[in-house]
């Protein structure tokens, strides 16, 4: 599991719990995955974000749902 991903679901579902700041720290930690660092640089727009998450699903064939199962499990 990719954690630059899931920090990007993450904010996604919970927009209230990162600051811009880590944000942008994530986009540049990740910058060796390359669609991660993709999907962070459009995190702001959960439009373009969500396509390119649609992208790095479709290119890695890992599954949406089991980031999403993992962040509802860390927050509970």
């Amino acid at each position: 599991m990719n954690k630059h991903i899931l920090m990007v679901i993450d904010n996604q579902l919970n927009p209230d719990k990162y600051t811009k700041e880590q944000l942008k720290k994530n986009a540049d930690d990740s910058r060796a995955a390359t669609y991660a660092a993709d999907v962070d640089a459009y995190a702001a727009d959960n439009a373009d974000a969500g396509y390119w998450l649609n992208e790095y699903f479709k290119l890695t064939g890992e599954i949406k749902q089991d980031y999403i199962d993992a962040i509802n499990k860390d927050n509970k």
